[in-house]
């Protein structure tokens, strides 16, 4: 009957008094977990990850005083080609025209975005070209790369004008996710005829040398004054009289200016962008042209923390860490969905400041996700390794 007393555990004593080790573990654990194999099989938390980005982007970005000083449009509208035959391809001879008054206007750099992989009537192409080769404005051309649904006979089209041009060209860089929005640049494809995107050479022909950017677009708000967010001026406006007043303002607007001329149709390269949950208005391509250009103008960027980097793995492992140890330290207490609701809050908070004061797109989905399973593993273990409630004396020591 001694022998049995000697070796009897002391009532109370936990099976593991200390947590800090098995804390580490499961932090570990967890990290993998919601890093490596969430994003695999469970694509739709982060789609919903990007959904609370664009929220943040949509309330939360930069917003300049009035019009950005660099930055203009001119747009090509159905007003514009209604005494055409077609909508497109766009004629060339038109485009000859447009380049001909934004170089007469003073502009610094001129940017076509449109792709040029159709084959109009051949007078009308060598009126473009000649007028490309005599603009004093640098001439920037965009290009559809490989990844592009392109032909080869499409993709050899487009060389060859892109070669009797003499110009440079980018390739267009809008990534579309798999839910139609567009919330980052496209990053250059190894190998492919054209490295450098149609905004960056946009803005590298201006004489800037943007450092590398991030691969989320960091959009501008409406300026504060109410005015358009870049300068956009209808092409037949600008293909008025020299008489015309309307006309004598907008090519006083184009001096000295990035002026990128595109399409603005209601129907034809429209996508959604995270500002399309503010104002629910599409966005055309050559405006979104627009907003790379300024972000790599003013040096402006927008860090989204990926599943892949280690930034991102420490902040899931520090919260599933301490998640757990709070789980722990409150295992005999029916807190219900107090303190889980708490941490909800804390984790909302701390993410709009951070990405308010240092545009830094943290994984609040993932986090939040850390935070109750790291909740939940550390109360029931606790439950199950450490003291019974009636031994407890030190914090974590149980």
């Amino acid at each position: 009957m001694s022998d049995d007393t000697a070796t009897r555990p002391r009532r109370g004593r936990p099976l593991f008094p200390r947590p800090f080790l098995l804390c580490a573990v499961f932090a570990v654990l967890s990290t993998l977990l919601l890093a490596e194999v969430v994003p695999q099989y469970a694509p739709g938390l982060l789609r919903f990850e990007h959904t609370l980005g664009d929220m943040r982007t949509a309330h939360l970005s930069d917003r300049l005083a009035s019009q950005h000083p660099f930055v203009a449009i001119t747009a090509i509208n159905d007003e514009t080609l209604k005494d055409s035959k077609v909508r497109q391809p766009i004629d060339p001879a038109l485009l000859a025209r447009l380049v001909e008054a934004a170089d007469a206007a003073g502009a610094k750099v001129i940017g076509i975005d449109i792709l040029f992989v159709r084959t109009p009537p051949a007078d009308n192409e060598e009126t473009l070209i000649q007028a490309i080769r005599r603009a004093k404005a640098k001439v920037v051309l965009a290009a559809g790369d490989e990844r592009m649904d392109l032909s080869k006979e499409q993709m050899d089209r487009q060389a060859r004008f892109v070669a009797d041009t003499g110009r440079p060209a980018g390739y267009i860089n809008l990534a579309v996710e798999r839910d139609w929005v567009v919330r980052f640049k496209a990053q250059p494809k190894e190998g492919s005829a054209y490295p450098r995107s149609f905004a960056r050479v946009l803005v590298e022909a201006a004489g800037y040398r943007p450092a590398e950017s991030r691969r989320r677009i960091a959009w501008l708000l409406e300026p504060r004054d109410g005015s358009d967010t870049f300068l956009t001026i209808p092409a037949q406006i600008l293909l008025r009289p020299a008489d015309d007043a309307a006309a004598r303002r907008a090519r006083a607007g184009l001096k000295d200016k990035i002026v990128i001329i595109g399409g603005l149709f209601p129907d034809i390269d429209r996508h959604q962008t995270p500002l399309s949950t503010r104002s629910e208005e599409m966005q055309a391509g050559a405006v979104i042209h627009a907003h790379i250009a300024a972000e790599l103008l003013d040096g402006r960027s927008i860090v989204q923390l990926e599943t892949e980097s280690w930034a991102l793995r420490l902040e899931l492992a520090a919260v599933a860490a301490l998640a757990f140890l709070i789980g722990w330290r409150t295992r005999h207490q029916n807190h219900g969905l107090l303190i889980g609701g708490f941490a909800t809050i804390g984790i909302i908070a701390v993410d709009t400041f951070v990405f308010w004061q240092w545009r830094i797109i943290l994984p609040i989905v993932l986090a939040l996700m850390a935070w109750f399973l790291g909740e939940f593993t550390g109360h029931y273990i606790g439950r199950r390794l450490g003291r019974r409630q009636a031994d407890q004396s030190r914090w974590f020591v149980k």
